[in-house]
């Protein structure tokens, strides 16, 4: 929502003030040569629509953007937006060879359609009040040195078949650092959003509608060593073939030279979410999280590559008669987990894609699509990380870590190490015997914690521990004691 403002605007003019000479007074000339860098970006036919304009003003040129006027000549039964004014921004050079951009804009509504193969149309209407933007652009990198973007009043409404979502937000602030990465001209960036008051509504059969608020949403997403100068060049080709169905020989190889050389496109890349004072509402009732923490983390596009998410959520609350008083202590005061999957060979994968012929309207065929899936994962073989699963109240604190490592070909092929570790694993046990008396059927439940007590072993801070194993063969050990031995293969006559 903040985001793609900044990325955008700073695509414009990655794409025309890194290709002029910097003059030191505003003049006619600066602004032609300003306005053919621009253009240099993209295809003729938009250029010969003149939806770029700029003219020198008193301490900056105005560069003037119909986006309108742009979508128009990319618009098409499966994809319009309508309703965008023209975007005009101040550019001005400074004295070290940067160049100043600033806007201040009284409002943006849109409506788009769109509508990609087999699936229903998207119908969505968008708006954002009164925003600011301003930075800071170094030719020497093609790109922003800094940004800003501040603006309030986003609300947007999407419908989808039967899906139906509604989105508000009250103030937005957004920003962009942009530091050298000692690699050449990689660079590091990072932004940081922030967003008051937020709403989302989602109404979808065969799901319960339900809506979210916060009071308030931070953003952090950074990205190391991105290859900016590769990067520029590869977006430069696609807006100028943004049009083409197909590329020509010269115009294949050079879309998979531009790509080669943007690889692996960044070396790490990490999100996190901060939401404060969130609310959500369903049918059944109401429940609250005073603190929701989600991160995102992925290495680059290599032969190597991990993923990791994680969620933490602190300080439940629950509406009267949502859950059983009896079982309320069981609701989590809070909660964390996180889980990564590593060794994804991306890179292959990538590889092979540019092995297709994009002269074609269809360059992969459905053999080397199948292969893509395959090469990710080196022999078939998914390994799941669980470095923590916790989750505390008053009337237990477990955590658990371990790893799966599971074949996507054999579905019974997989093996697993796990640890379980219990603080006052004593009083869970009598809150469980407690209960069950209302509820006979928790008998079950513990008799199975204290036969589970029985494998455990104590840690030095006082936690229960079980150390759990499960091989390939399927024997299945707790603490080093055998569970499961499997049967040894009957003979001809069915003995051993």
């Amino acid at each position: 929502m903040v985001r793609p403002q900044i990325i955008v605007v700073a695509g414009m003019f990655v794409f025309g003030l890194a290709g002029v000479s910097q003059a030191a007074e505003i003049s006619e000339q600066g602004a032609r040569e300003l306005r053919n860098a621009i253009n240099h970006a993209f295809s003729q036919d938009l250029v010969k629509s003149g939806f770029i304009r700029v003219k020198p003003a008193e301490n900056a040129y105005e560069v003037t953007f119909d986006v309108g006027q742009f979508l128009d000549k990319v618009s098409s039964s499966d994809f319009s937006i309508t309703g965008l004014k023209p975007q005009m921004y101040l550019v001005a050079p400074l004295a070290n060879g940067l160049w100043n951009i600033e806007q201040n804009n009284d409002g943006i509504n849109l409506t788009m359609h769109s509508k990609f193969g087999p699936e229903p149309a998207t119908d969505m209407t968008a708006s954002l009040g009164p925003s600011t933007y301003s930075g800071v652009f170094d030719p020497e990198i093609s790109y922003l040195r800094s940004a800003n973007f501040s603006g309030k009043d986003f609300k947007s409404s999407s419908v989808t078949g039967a899906q139906a979502t509604e989105m508000t937000a009250g103030a937005i602030n957004s920003t962009l650092a942009t530091i050298d990465s000692g690699e050449g001209h990689k660079v590091d960036f990072h932004i940081s959003s922030n967003m008051s008051s937020l709403y989302n509504k989602v109404v979808a059969p065969n799901l319960a509608g339900f809506e979210f608020r916060s009071d308030s949403m931070g953003v952090e997403a950074s990205a190391t060593g991105v290859p900016v100068i590769e990067v520029r060049d590869l977006l430069r080709f696609l807006f100028q073939h943004i049009k083409a169905k197909t590329l020509s020989k010269k115009g294949s190889d050079r879309f998979k030279e531009l790509v080669r050389g943007a690889l692996p496109v960044f070396n790490h890349f990490q999100e996190s979410v901060d939401a404060q004072g969130v609310t959500v509402t369903t049918e059944k009732g109401n429940a609250g999280i005073k603190r929701l923490n989600y991160s995102f983390q992925m290495d680059g596009i290599t032969k190597a590559s991990r993923i990791d998410f994680g969620v933490r959520a602190q300080d439940f609350t629950l509406a009267d008669g949502l859950v059983p008083a009896i079982y309320a202590p069981l609701v989590p005061s809070a909660a964390e987990l996180q889980f990564g999957i590593p060794n994804m060979n991306f890179a292959d994968a990538v590889d092979l894609a540019l092995h297709a012929d994009f002269s074609k309207a269809s360059p992969l065929s459905k053999e080397d699509s199948d292969k893509i899936g395959q090469i990710i994962f080196p022999g078939q073989n998914l390994m799941i990380d669980m470095p923590k699963l916790s989750a505390i109240s008053s009337v237990y604190d477990v955590e658990v870590s371990g790893k799966l490592l599971a074949n996507l070909k054999e579905k019974n092929h997989f093996s697993m190490q796990a640890s379980i570790l219990a603080r006052d694993y004593d009083k869970t046990i009598s809150f469980i015997q407690n209960v069950a008396k209302t509820d006979p059927e928790l008998n079950k439940v513990s008799f199975s914690l204290m036969a589970a007590k029985g494998f455990a072993k104590t840690d030095p801070d006082g936690r229960q521990r079980w150390d759990i194993t499960v091989a390939e063969d399927g024997t299945f050990t707790i603490n080093g004691q055998v569970m499961k031995i499997p049967a040894a293969p009957s003979g001809p006559t069915g003995t051993p």
